[in-house]
């Protein structure tokens, strides 16, 4: 595999969706007042890592699966184009996973098992999205799965292995982070939304009805930030996160704009850039 192929394959935009969790897991482990620099920048390796692996593996299932094709949106290609064998995809989704694995076990070896089981789960659910022959990624659950995964057990992941510790707090911060993740799937499930009633997959928004899905996804953007605003107004976290509300004009203008067919394409991009100003805002915040 050359270099542009595993670009493509390891779709970087999607890794944005990563960056928020470590960030704000990375924030609390600041203000627990026990932060290694050096144990942040290993689990931000190894969820890359491991992003970059699930990414594999769902370009390969997908395939497999005939769910891929030319015409398909937002995929990074290379098999259906014919630039790298499915078998290869494979073989490097397995030797990106080992490597997160053997980083990820640099980190378990100064802050004990727990780390492991929770990164055996991050692998775990990775499989079960897609590499099953019933994958999470063609039912409803979808959102839920990536929710839970990528706030809970990734924003406290990060905590623990940067700061060693794992607060209440962080966990009851970690869930409109991970809702905020899961908008950008429920994006890419209304993109998708022909194609994968054709396919006879049961997305959230084939279930709920374009509408339903429309509506589902400005609920969860909001939820995201009243959920952040009622724990500062708390005091639970610092007054300073309620800058996450300087989001609203550009959450409104561009949900907006996704009412309309033609902006379809670009869903994945605008909740993508709601979710990271969302976490770029709340770890100031945090850090403030």
């Amino acid at each position: 595999m050359t270099w542009t192929s595993f670009l493509k394959v390891s779709r970087p935009p999607t890794l944005m969706a990563t960056v928020v969790p470590l960030l704000v897991g990375g924030a609390l482990a600041i203000r627990s007042g026990h932060f290694w620099w050096w144990a942040w920048v290993d689990i931000v390796l190894v969820a890359f890592l491991m992003q970059i692996g699930a990414n594999m593996l769902n370009e390969y299932f997908d395939y497999i699966r005939g769910l891929d094709d030319e015409q398909s949106l937002g995929i990074g290609g290379i098999i259906v184009s014919g630039e790298v064998p499915a078998q290869t995809v494979w073989l490097w989704s397995l030797m990106t996973y080992g490597l997160a694995v053997v980083l990820g076990l640099i980190l378990v070896a100064v802050r004990g098992p727990l780390l492991l089981g929770m990164g055996l789960l991050g692998i775990i659910a990775g499989f079960i999205y897609t590499g099953t022959s019933h994958p999470v990624s063609s039912t409803p659950f979808g959102e839920f799965l990536v929710a839970m995964i990528m706030g809970p057990i990734e924003v406290l992941s990060t905590q623990f292995a940067a700061g060693g510790v794992m607060t209440t707090n962080a966990f009851l911060l970690s869930i409109p982070v991970g809702l905020s993740v899961a908008t950008i799937l429920l994006a890419n499930n209304l993109r998708d939304c022909h194609k994968d009633r054709k396919h006879g997959r049961r997305t959230l928004p084939i279930v709920l009805g374009n509408k339903g899905g429309f509506i589902t996804l400005n609920a969860l953007i909001g939820l995201v930030i009243l959920w952040i605003s009622a724990m500062a107004f708390m005091r639970m976290v610092p007054l300073t996160v309620l800058l996450v509300w300087l989001i609203l004009p550009i959450a409104v203008k561009s949900l907006a704009a996704l009412r309309q067919t033609e902006n379809l394409p670009k869903a994945v991009p605008i909740a993508g850039r709601i979710h990271i100003l969302v976490g770029i805002l709340l770890t100031i915040g945090l850090l403030w």
